[in-house]
């Protein structure tokens, strides 16, 4: 189909509605966003911006064909899959356009194109490569599901069967707004908001799903979490799209709407092989840092950018450690990676440290043993802790050491949980909301494997004990267990004095 019967292809009802709507695509086409692609590479100011550091921090393979090559193939491979299982034959999915992330930087070299570079905080968007669109997918039969840019700018248009330009509309401070409204003043919608929709009811329409699953949360607390800070999960479109959307669909079409919520979580948790490739980044180990000169009794924990001390009291308190100046025997973390400055005549960690990293390893391999597809978080948990004690370790639910245990074994608590995508769920965990934990994980699951050793050591005196937190290493969920895709912390770095 050319792109002019697709942008035709919905039926009037009057002759003089095929009129205004013939003048209102033409105008569309010649609309000079149709030709964002040509002057702006991507649609999104960046892949930095565009996806999760998790996957593209630093990483050399995070190209734009490559993150292309991945929606590709999870528009191929993963849409059918999901909305089939989910009993949904239309998705439709709004980026609001004026939605501007909190955290990131805010491009606004695309004034001239209606805010087309302004970050959103959609956790969608890189998925499906904009920052601003009314997205639909429809499951029309066959092997695939048909993709269309009902209204927006999409950084990768050949993902798409039919793509139609934003809506000339979004900036309210256009001419052609006022010159729309003089010309026919019986289509202006309710509020401005609703020009999004226009000529919607007439594409789903000719579709005619049975159920539409639309982004807005019904039971799933999704704007939520300690590390979703990047790019956290949104509740979806506000009230009111919702009932611009439902007016636009009219009564019959508007009550097939359904909660996107689940598909959503589904295909942000369904992983395609280059992805696992790309999450692995480099594939080297965590880069071991030049901490400069250290002078004993003066150079602080802040001054060497490190994030806690592994061996005074207070566990891990970053606050309270920044300040503190760095004694040869201390042990700290930069990251995943564990630092000891050795003592005059050193030449490796004390036996206690060894040993304290040998029980990080062991906890490591327990995980991975018994980390496998199929089970939810709560499922994986309860059995993870079972295998814990099973091998000597005291399982606490909370990462606070805990005195009152047993003195002789090494605490261990649990946060595994989702990462890449700006969601915690699946997770492993104690803590989060209940969906967290009740969530499957799904094969070929991206999982930060995060969990904290408190190893006791009953020399240095009552409650004392070296403490270590793994911080996200990069897990992929399998059938047989939980391999890594990149290596794994290796051991203690230690600082000659």
């Amino acid at each position: 189909m050319n792109r002019g019967s697709q942008l035709h292809a919905a039926s009037a009802k009057t002759a003089s509605y095929s009129r205004c709507r013939l003048l209102w695509l033409t105008g569309l086409l010649f609309w000079s966003g149709w030709a964002a692609a040509s002057e702006y590479e991507e649609a999104m100011p960046g892949i930095s911006d565009a996806y999760y550091g998790s996957f593209d921090a630093d990483n050399p393979y995070a190209t734009t064909a490559m993150l292309d090559h991945i929606r590709r193939e999870k528009f191929d491979l993963v849409l059918p899959r999901i909305m089939r299982a989910r009993g949904v034959d239309m998705w439709i999915h709004v980026i609001r356009p004026w939605t501007w992330s909190g955290n990131e930087a805010r491009h606004l070299e695309g004034l001239g194109l209606n805010y087309s570079n302004i970050d959103s905080v959609d956790p969608l968007r890189y998925e499906f490569g904009t920052n601003a669109a009314v997205l639909v997918f429809t499951d029309r039969g066959g092997g695939r599901i048909e993709r269309a840019v009902f209204s927006g700018e999409v950084e990768d248009a050949g993902a798409y069967d039919i793509v139609r330009p934003q809506s000339p509309y979004i900036n309210q401070e256009n001419y052609e707004i006022m010159d729309f409204a003089a010309q026919y003043p019986g289509r202006v919608p309710d509020t401005e908001i609703g020009y999004r929709f226009m000529g919607l009811r007439e594409f789903v329409a000719e579709r005619d799903p049975e159920r539409i699953a639309l982004n807005y949360a019904e039971e799933l607390s999704l704007a939520e979490g300690s590390e979703t800070f990047t790019l956290s999960l949104t509740d979806g479109i506000s009230y009111a799209d919702h009932l611009q959307i439902s007016r636009e669909l009219g009564p019959d079409l508007s009550a097939r709407l359904v909660s996107a919520e689940y598909l959503i979580l589904d295909y942000l948790n369904t992983s395609v092989l280059p992805e696992i490739v790309l999450f692995g980044g480099t594939g080297e180990p965590p880069e071991i840092r030049d901490l400069g000169p250290v002078v004993p009794g003066q150079t602080t924990l802040g001054d060497v950018n490190a994030g806690w001390f592994s061996t005074r009291e207070a566990d891990h308190d970053e606050e309270a450690f920044a300040d503190f100046p760095l004694q040869l025997g201390d042990m700290f973390q930069i990251g995943r990676t564990p630092y000891y400055l050795l003592r005059e005549g050193e030449t490796e960690p004390p036996a206690e440290y060894v040993r304290s990293w040998n029980h990080v390893v062991r906890v490591r391999e327990i995980l991975a043993e018994n980390i496998v597809a199929g089970r939810t978080g709560r499922e994986t948990l309860e059995l993870v802790i079972g295998k814990l004690e099973e091998a000597g370790y005291a399982y606490i639910d909370r990462d606070t050491f805990d005195p009152s245990l047993d003195p002789d074994k090494t605490q261990v608590h649990l946060d595994l949980h989702a990462v890449g995508k700006g969601i915690l769920a699946p997770r492993v965990s104690p803590m989060g909301s209940r969906w967290h934990a009740d969530t499957n994980l799904p094969l070929l699951q991206t999982l930060g494997v995060e969990y904290m050793v408190h190893s006791p050591v009953p020399e240095y005196g009552e409650g004392r004990h070296i403490y270590y937190c793994s911080l996200h290493e990069k897990g992929v969920v399998t059938r047989e267990g939980l391999q890594f895709a990149a290596p794994p912390t290796p051991g203690i770095h230690s600082v000659p004095p």
